[in-house]
């Protein structure tokens, strides 16, 4: 691990900059008329209601997907996630951490939210939820294509000035045990959208199928996303059987795997593992019911719960190991399954 990072006033300056860059999509959102807020606001509601109270038999199943990922990118964008995102690779960059590595994981994570926000609001431009845009048809391109705008020119600006100023910076030493980490960055979000992506299929196929045999006033619809559901009916109403099993399933979904084998089918496929980070064991299953409950459990907590988890995922540029915040209090950490010696990874 290099011990210090040598930092140019040039470098500080194109860091700082990007930073500001970063944070113009927050500023110009905050600047935007309450009133055209308040429109929007209202025909979102307008397409959940639709879309909650139709059978959503015609919709793509990707549509929770979209609504999820649409939930995940205004918390990231009304909180400024992208200009924290550099603030903390400088700081960590400071401090004893390889500024080429967290330039790299920083301009990823620019670039990933600058393409997920256009495709995650596609779902806001159909005309009605059984007119969901076919993924990768023409129409799909074009409205992808379409939705790029000043907040992914600020993103991938950001991207540029902090990839030109981590180039600058340089380790005092060039042993770092992080390189051969680097790779490992993508494979946690992609295990867990494989999970979400079994999750939301198992409940489409099974539950929906076995529910109205309880309860006939029930159906899966595939127009609301798990988050939104969750905050519609079990925080800000009175709870309902429905989603307090949706919950309730996506607990023992994670929570069992983890505890017998320390992965779900998601972590299976990309070959990576959750171990106690002292013995290179098993997490336990008190600890692993805890980790279930932060993540991604906590998530479903309104207004608190995604800013909560996307601070603490944030906690990997500053971790000497590279693990995300709650991994850290829980003494665990995520491995890749062959290694021979098991070394965090994120």
């Amino acid at each position: 691990m290099p011990q210090c990072s040598r930092l140019s006033r040039s470098a500080l300056l194109v860091w700082v900059a990007g930073a500001a860059v970063a944070v113009l999509p927050t500023w110009e959102l905050g600047r935007e008329p309450l009133d055209r807020e308040e429109t929007i606001g209202a025909s979102g509601d307008i397409y959940g209601l639709v879309c909650l109270f139709n059978g959503g038999t015609t919709l793509s199943p990707l549509a929770p997907l979209r609504r999820d990922l649409q939930a995940v990118m205004e918390t990231t964008e009304g909180w400024a996630f992208p200009a924290l995102v550099v603030l903390l690779g400088l700081l960590a960059c400071l401090g004893r951490r390889d500024p080429g590595v967290i330039g790299r994981r920083v301009v990823g994570l620019l670039v990933l939210i600058a393409v997920i926000e256009p495709l995650a609001s596609l779902s806001s431009y159909r005309r009605g939820c059984g007119e969901a845009i076919s993924l990768f048809s023409a129409g799909w391109f074009r409205e992808a294509a379409g939705g790029w705008g000043i907040t992914q020119l600020c993103l991938v600006v950001a991207a540029v000035l902090v990839f030109a100023a981590s180039r600058v910076m340089r380790s005092v030493t060039g042993d770092e045990s992080e390189e051969s980490q680097a790779g490992m960055v993508w494979r946690r979000p992609v295990a867990a959208l494989v999970d979400y992506l079994i999750v939301v299929a198992v409940l489409s196929a099974v539950v929906g199928a076995a529910w109205p045999l309880i309860d006939v006033g029930f159906k899966v619809h595939m127009g609301a996303g798990l988050l939104e559901r969750a905050d519609a009916y079990v925080f800000r109403s009175s709870p309902r059987p429905a989603e307090l099993a949706i919950l309730a399933g996506l607990f023992l979904y994670s929570w069992v795997q983890h505890a017998l084998w320390g992965r779900t089918l998601g972590k299976r496929l990309l070959g990576i593992r959750i171990i106690a980070a002292r013995t290179g064991g098993r997490l336990g299953a008190g600890r692993t019911a805890l980790r279930v409950l932060v993540f991604p459990l906590l998530a479903f907590v309104p207004d608190v719960g995604l800013w909560c988890l996307l601070v603490g995922g944030l906690w990997i540029l500053l971790d000497q190991d590279g693990r995300v915040l709650y991994d850290r209090l829980l003494g665990a950490a995520v491995v890749r399954d062959r290694a021979k010696r098991a070394q965090p990874q994120t």
